[in-house]
């Protein structure tokens, strides 16, 4: 007799640290339970990199980024996948004009197409999508090609808060709420965010923190009742 497979979750990641900021103590919760793990990164070619010479250059910035993303996912055990599409970096926004920005048509196409294909290929059993919250145009392009989809075949849809811009810009978007108890997974969260040294984790830390205290944990927005309910059985025991 075959076993049954164990729950299969789509992590989508706008940039390739977004869901160790924002995800890190549910993604530890979800491998103790067993789930099958797949992170999903949109923007993985970049120029910005602050807390390494390689900044400014991309060539070399997308380079240590795929490597600190790499070490992420064995630390974490997620299996990656890459769309290694351009960042915002690279389309000639900066840290003010890439906040509240409208997504390009262009990219707006290429993230639905890669997002469709990517869906198809690994049939999740959850997605996990960025809010956008604080508006910054890459996320914005990812939560509009999730919304584009809606309902999301056969899987669970939940939305998490995005981090570090969530702790600046407190947000209730409707849905049903599933706050994630992580104080038990704070380590393996730091741990996490400390695979990105390019990122500055010193500095985001603290700010990461500050939030799983004021929601005690990670909050998700689940788009329907059961799938709040399924996901919490996931939490549980993976399955």
């Amino acid at each position: 007799m075959t076993s049954p497979r164990s729950s299969r979750v789509l992590l989508l990641s706008p940039h390739p640290d977004d869901i160790a900021w924002s995800l890190g103590g549910t993604v530890s919760r979800l491998r103790e339970a067993g789930a099958d793990l797949v992170c999903l990164t949109f923007f993985n070619r970049t120029r910005y990199a602050p807390g390494n010479p390689a900044h400014g250059d991309s060539r070399t910035a997308t380079d240590v980024r795929r490597i600190e993303e790499d070490g992420w996912g064995a630390l974490a055990d997620v299996r990656l996948e890459r769309c290694d599409l351009g960042d915002a970096s690279l389309r000639g926004y900066d840290d003010a004009t890439e906040m509240g920005a409208e997504p390009e048509p262009e990219v707006l196409r290429e993230v639905a197409a890669r997002l469709r294909s990517v869906i198809a290929r690994v049939r999740p059993d959850a997605v996990l999508a960025p809010l956008a919250i604080g508006g910054h145009i890459d996320h914005s392009a990812v939560r509009r090609a999730v919304a584009g989809l809606a309902p999301v075949p056969d899987a669970a849809l939940l939305w998490y808060e995005d981090l570090p811009y969530a702790s600046q810009n407190p947000w209730v978007p409707g849905g049903h709420p599933l706050v994630v108890d992580i104080g038990s997974h704070w380590t393996a969260k730091s741990d996490g965010v400390r695979c990105y040294p390019s990122q500055l984790p010193d500095d985001i830390l603290p700010v990461l923190r500050q939030h799983a205290a004021q929601v005690r944990g990670e909050r998700l927005w689940a788009e329907t009742q059961n799938a709040h309910d399924w996901f919490s059985h996931c939490l549980m025991n993976g399955t």
